[in-house]
């Protein structure tokens, strides 16, 4: 494998990064809370591309099997030190492994894979899971519980202030999707363009069609990427434990005014995993 192919992997965030994930107490609490849920103490818990092994460490105080999958020997070393100091390093097992590539002696009950980016782009979510979920399927004829269990994708136009201290620059920006903010103002709702069952998930190109119904003239000049992950979820759909990551604000070509009832449509089209660039790239606007 390449140096640059193992850059573009998920599993490979160098270890001063993960500062912000463990900060970020939206998601923390929300995979806690579906572990909490899910994961019991006769289970045998996989997590892949486990990092600093924060997730490995909720399946674990659950009183489960666990196995930690990790690329970057540097958290190998790190997540083994971590746990060990959280009281579990003798519950979790940390493997030196490529995720997308390793397959369980035992079968698993449940798996847990964080590696989840805005809209599903740059990081490996849907190749890992598929990759394991059907080697898992060939050995032992069952698929594990994931979590998450699904990822939904929306596309939102919005009016973005690129203006700073004067000087305008449309570049694309990621926002907190738990904090209003003033620099972006919503034009209508968004639309659902591709929803992923990680039971059933391939990769494969997503080529998306959302249509706006304008009601007043409106102009904006950008499209935020919404996406919602949801970790348990009950036989119902009624209760269930989501998480949002971060929003991602694609600029458009330029500024798109809109009349009291035209329609907007925007087409789009990339593979999960992609870069940010296969999405912009594509993106086309036609108005009815």
């Amino acid at each position: 494998m390449s140096i640059e192919e193992k850059n573009q992997l998920g599993q490979f965030i160098p270890l001063h990064y993960h500062f912000q994930m463990l900060s970020d107490s939206h998601r923390i609490r929300s995979f806690k809370s579906a572990i909490e849920r899910i994961v019991k103490a006769h289970h045998n818990v996989v997590e892949l591309g486990s990092g600093t092994g924060v997730l490995s460490f909720f399946a674990a105080k659950q009183g489960a099997n666990v196995q930690s999958i990790e690329f970057n020997p540097d958290l190998v070393t790190a997540s083994k030190q971590f746990l060990e100091q959280n009281g579990v390093g003798d519950k979790v097992e940390v493997i030196e492994a490529d995720a997308s590539h390793w397959v369980p002696s035992e079968p698993v009950d449940v798996v847990v894979c964080e590696m989840l980016h805005s809209a599903l782009l740059r990081e490996k979510q849907v190749q890992v899971i598929e990759s394991f979920r059907n080697n898992h399927k060939e050995k032992f004829g069952t698929i594990p519980i994931m979590i998450p269990s699904a990822t939904l994708l929306g596309v939102q136009p919005v009016m973005q202030n690129y203006l700073f201290e004067g000087y305008h620059a449309a570049v694309p920006l990621f926002q907190s999707p738990y904090v209003i903010s003033e620099e972006t103002q919503e034009i209508i709702d968004p639309e659902v363009y591709q929803i992923i069952d990680y039971n059933n998930a391939k990769v494969e190109t997503y080529s998306c069609t959302a249509s706006f119904s304008f009601n007043q003239a409106s102009k904006f000049n950008a499209f935020r990427f919404i996406t919602r992950n949801l970790l348990a979820i009950d036989q119902h759909g009624t209760d269930m434990v989501d998480w949002h990551s971060q929003y991602l604000v694609i600029p458009a070509p330029s500024v798109v005014e809109v009349e009291e009832g035209q329609d907007v449509s925007v087409t789009f089209s990339y593979s999960p995993g992609d870069p940010i660039e296969s999405l912009s790239n594509t993106l086309e606007i036609s108005i009815q």
